[in-house]
């Protein structure tokens, strides 16, 4: 005995989500590894907790892009038992992405904190560290800044803080010999504002970014969920066994 018409147009619905969630979990993967690209430049700044969000972005994308396979193949087939399946491992992503919306609202409270510490904790690394250096010198050279709050906090550095210096990267003009070299008084050759306000503000952006997405997207999954529960209870109620 077939389906009714009802859960015909049900599973046709089940179909169409599945294949947009196919979309959803690829963006989330593309969206994962464009953070990830971005997060790399400054991750000395961050550490491993903002690196895990972009990870978790990723992971979650292939998640969702395998169930969504499974839920269009119980579909497709009326399997009641994959219907079933499916409905568990939605409702699994579904309480991890409200876990990561959660976790992305109380993160993002602390963030100024962590980003101004980090990047503090960075400096006295410029003088010994390739990395450091590279980091905050594609810092101060793209966002136009000097230091963590301004160009002070070059004083933690034994390197500059000897001779009153910065990096060049603080140069307005870098082409300037020794334009960072033996700075007093009021600086005009320097950015003397800092990195860690507009920093604060990309990561933010970012964090508000990956919260609302997984907000968004696991209120989507109650629809997948509520559809494959229907149309499971139908499939079993309404095939005889052979």
């Amino acid at each position: 005995m077939a389906v009714s018409t009802g859960m015909k147009f049900i599973k046709a619905l089940l179909f169409i989500f599945n294949l947009i969630f196919f979309l959803v979990g690829m963006v989330l993967i593309i969206a994962g590894a464009l953070v990830q690209t971005k997060l790399s430049s400054y991750f000395i700044f961050f550490g491993s907790q903002f690196n895990g969000a972009a990870i978790f972005l990723i992971v979650i994308g292939v998640i969702i892009f395998v169930v969504a396979f499974f839920g269009c193949l119980g579909a497709y087939t009326e399997n009641h038992c994959m219907l079933m399946a499916f409905s568990v491992l939605l409702g699994i992503v579904f309480i991890l992405e409200v876990a990561a919306a959660i976790a992305a609202f109380v993160f993002n409270r602390k963030l100024k904190d962590l980003v101004r510490q980090g990047m503090l904790d960075s400096i006295p690394m410029y003088d010994d560290d390739t990395e450091a250096q590279q980091v905050w010198n594609k810092t101060q050279t793209t966002l136009k800044c000097c230091g963590s709050s301004n160009y002070t906090d070059w004083q933690k550095s034994a390197r500059y803080a000897a001779t009153s210096s910065v990096p060049s990267s603080c140069c307005k003009d870098q082409t300037v010999p020794d334009c960072g070299t033996n700075l007093s008084g009021h600086p005009d050759t320097i950015y003397e504002h800092g990195c860690a306000d507009t920093v604060i503000d990309w990561s933010i952006g970012n964090v508000g970014i990956i919260g609302g997405v997984a907000a968004g997207v696991a209120f989507i999954q109650i629809i997948g969920i509520v559809l494959a529960c229907c149309l499971g209870f139908a499939i079993r109620k309404d095939y005889s066994p052979i």
